[in-house]
């Protein structure tokens, strides 16, 4: 995972389940981050068969002609300079804030090129059990 150079990460604690999980908190290249094809949101607007999972591309154009993409969190994101919640990451892909990071992309591919590449994020373990 590519991070914001000169940036320091630093340490954290995500409850999850009553555990204590050992999270980094840093910025990640949103470029190279993957929608989490299986989120409930997701799965209900691009899902066309269960056999085939929906392309990144694909999840990326629902999303991002989504209206609380493009009216909500697209113009919120702007205003506030970036995130007030860090999307959560787990081997690339986000787990929680898949909408922020479509928002994040309509930004960087339409207003202020480049000036969006960087996401806020909260990396959990590789080796995070999926049941967590």
């Amino acid at each position: 995972m590519e991070k914001l150079p000169n940036v320091k990460a630093s340490e954290d604690v995500l409850m999850l389940r009553g555990e204590q999980i050992k999270v980094i908190n840093t910025w990640l290249d949103q470029t190279k981050l993957l929608f989490y094809a299986e989120n409930p949101r997701i799965y209900s607007r691009v899902w066309v068969s269960d056999d085939e999972e929906p392309s990144q591309e694909s999840i990326e154009q629902e999303l991002s002609r989504a209206e609380h993409v493009r009216e909500g969190l697209a113009k919120s994101i702007r205003h506030n300079g970036g995130l007030i919640e860090p999307v959560i990451v787990r081997k690339n892909v986000v787990l929680e804030g898949n909408s922020r990071l479509a928002a994040y992309r309509l930004l960087n591919n339409t207003l202020d090129k480049g000036r969006w590449r960087y996401i806020r994020a909260r990396v959990l373990p590789t080796d995070l059990s999926d049941s967590l």
